[in-house]
């Protein structure tokens, strides 16, 4: 077995490294402090990013992108390891379903950066994590739909930027694109990002893929994406370790460091032990998606989501427990900056989605 990973990979990899130490950890007390970086900030990490090579690499091959699987995870487990949201030009899987038109006016300004795509999926209060329970409708209307509904949002949307929005029409479950200007769009902002949609248009040319079949989108690329995250999750884990680790070292209480307290120690034994066993679960999954380019990768890619998906869960549970212990609350609270960066709802959906998929699996069921 060989586990040595590309030069040419390596390099790159340790680029980005220095530049995370350099350019994005020095930002992250601001961004927790304010939610948000300036817009000349981003530029410069933009920039940053183009100038290392790294902006669309993860893209398919015929958008300009192509990098292998394993490459990917390198990359993505590196930029998990600072709290700053670096974007690489990635963009949902779905957005790959787009007609030759919608093309030209969604993907390609969301892989040039220029536009961003916002999944609203989501429903508020409903259980949030099954497809069943996605209420917003979609009524037919002149050769389009009128929308009708409420989602939770991850992130509020600016000008330029665009809905992948799931509803319920007669033909089944159909995902829509909406520009965030258009009418009958409205935010909440009480209890998180909620979207209220009333009576919107969606026109012909606002369908996402064939109407009734959203859960079929992207259906080709999601596993690598699944992959891809479950190394941005391990890279998040190993910069928890060494946060709880540098703490229990700093912090003296009784006389003594909290990281000769048994408890303590158990703690980060089981946060290392985890990361370890998730991360070649990932480079397996990876290796697999290069060398088997033709197999179904759902059970590897599902196996990854949800191992990565529960240890980030306990990963955060156990570092808040360190930082909670005797001593100063920490600058920066590890719980909120994870739950930013992965709302709890959609890391949620993501594992029950991947459960499915492994169970059904065990038990020879034909779907997922």
């Amino acid at each position: 077995m060989d586990f040595e990973f590309p030069p040419d990979t390596i390099m790159l990899r340790d680029m980005l490294r220095r530049f995370i130490q350099k350019e994005a950890r020095p930002l992250e007390m601001k961004y927790f402090t304010s939610g948000e970086l300036e817009e000349k900030e981003r530029a410069r990490l933009r920039q940053a990013i183009e100038q290392i090579g790294l902006w669309g690499l993860t893209a398919p091959e015929a958008f300009g992108g192509g990098l292998d699987c394993v490459s990917a995870c390198l990359i993505e487990e590196e930029l998990g390891k600072t709290f700053i949201p670096l974007e690489i030009g990635e963009v949902p899987a779905p957005l790959y379903a787009c007609s030759d038109e919608q093309i030209a006016r969604y993907l390609e300004p969301a892989l040039a950066g220029e536009r961003r795509a916002i999944i609203a999926a989501r429903e508020p209060g409903t259980g949030g994590c099954r497809p069943e329970n996605w209420l917003t409708s979609a009524a037919p209307e002149n050769g389009g739909y009128r929308l009708n509904g409420r989602k939770s949002l991850s992130k509020i949307p600016e000008a330029d930027d665009f809905l992948i929005v799931y509803a319920r029409a007669p033909e089944g479950l159909t995902a829509f694109l909406i520009d965030w200007q258009s009418e009958g769009l409205q935010l909440e902002r009480q209890s998180g990002i909620t979207l209220e949609i009333k009576a919107c248009l969606a026109g012909p040319g606002s369908l996402l893929g064939e109407a009734g079949k959203a859960l079929a989108l992207g259906a080709e690329e999601a596993p690598r994406a699944w992959i891809r995250m479950g190394a941005r999750y391990v890279g998040m884990v190993e910069r928890l370790i060494e946060m709880a680790g540098e703490h229990a070292k700093d912090w003296v209480s009784l006389g003594e460091a909290l990281a000769v307290r048994p408890a303590i120690q158990e703690m980060l034994a089981l946060m290392r032990v985890d990361v370890e066993s998730a991360r070649w679960l990932v480079y397996h999954a990876a290796w697999l998606a290069d060398t088997n380019p033709k197999e179904d990768l759902r059970i590897p890619a599902a196996q990854v989501r949800l191992a990565t998906g529960e240890m980030l869960q306990r990963a955060v549970d156990r570092t808040t427990m360190i930082f909670a212990g005797p001593g100063p609350s920490p600058q920066i609270e590890p719980q909120r900056l994870v739950r930013d960066l992965v709302p709890n709802e959609a890391l949620q959906l993501a594992l029950q989605q991947a459960r499915a998929v492994v169970a059904a699996a065990e038990l020879n069921l034909t779907e997922a």
